[in-house]
């Protein structure tokens, strides 16, 4: 199968037919789940799509190290390259790398120091990251201004921001919304919300807050544990 027609039967169209057009610039995005659940490979997956179609990514890591989320990219291409048999598979690895940066910090630090560090990266870009992945954000001890900072910086630089966001293991708690802790102190500026829940045969994503109010579609897509691939869910 040639990229146009893995674009065209991607399972992210379902998930931005459902978003009415996706996450959207200027906007911030939201994964949660317990730890080691699929955050990170159902955010790569939305990523590696975008770099497909030639946009640019920018994956921003406060957990793994560089190797580990290059490792993520790398393991996830060559899950779709085989699963739709994607023919000249090497020149278009070759090709979507070019669009992809990978920031990592060993520890949390100023948000005006990762916009001094996202200014240097873009210049090798020649262009603005389209989308921004945000990996182990700290949204337990964070502020709102901390949140409010990255809306600020998605809107000026027209960009999405996605991020993932790690429930307690043991006792998760909910607001009346059934919107998780501790995403839920930060509804309000935040566009899109899903959560992923573990099933018997795979993580089944559940939509809790989008660009429409009140009740929530279907998020049709599964994550299939074995090969950290998204696919279409009708069940």
């Amino acid at each position: 199968m040639i990229k146009s027609e893995i674009i065209k039967r991607s399972p992210v169209r379902v998930f931005e037919e459902t978003l009415e057009g996706g996450l959207g610039l200027g906007n911030l995005g939201v994964i949660t789940s317990r730890k080691g659940v699929g955050k990170t490979a159902s955010l790569i997956h939305i990523a590696t799509d975008k770099l497909m179609r030639d946009l640019n990514v920018l994956h921003i890591s406060f957990a793994d190290d560089p190797r580990h989320i290059t490792n993520w990219y790398e393991h996830l291409f060559d899950e779709l390259a085989q699963a739709y048999k994607l023919e000249d598979a090497r020149q278009v690895h070759d090709d979507i790398i070019r669009h992809r940066l990978i920031l990592h910090y060993k520890q949390q630090v100023e948000f005006d120091h990762i916009c001094k560090d996202i200014q240097d990266l873009i210049k090798g870009m020649n262009q603005s990251p389209q989308i921004i992945i945000v990996d182990g954000f700290p949204f337990e001890t964070a502020s709102a201004k901390d949140v409010q900072n990255w809306k600020s910086y998605a809107q000026e630089k027209k960009t999405a921001v996605w991020f993932s966001a790690t429930m307690h293991r043991e006792d998760p708690k909910f607001d009346d919304n059934g919107i998780p802790f501790p995403v839920n102190q930060f509804t309000h500026l935040l566009s899109v919300i899903i959560m992923l829940n573990p099933m018997q045969h795979h993580i089944e994503l559940e939509l809790l807050k989008s660009h429409t109010p009140g009740e929530q579609k279907k998020l049709r897509l599964k994550l299939n544990p074995r090969t950290l691939l998204l696919s279409n869910h009708r069940a």
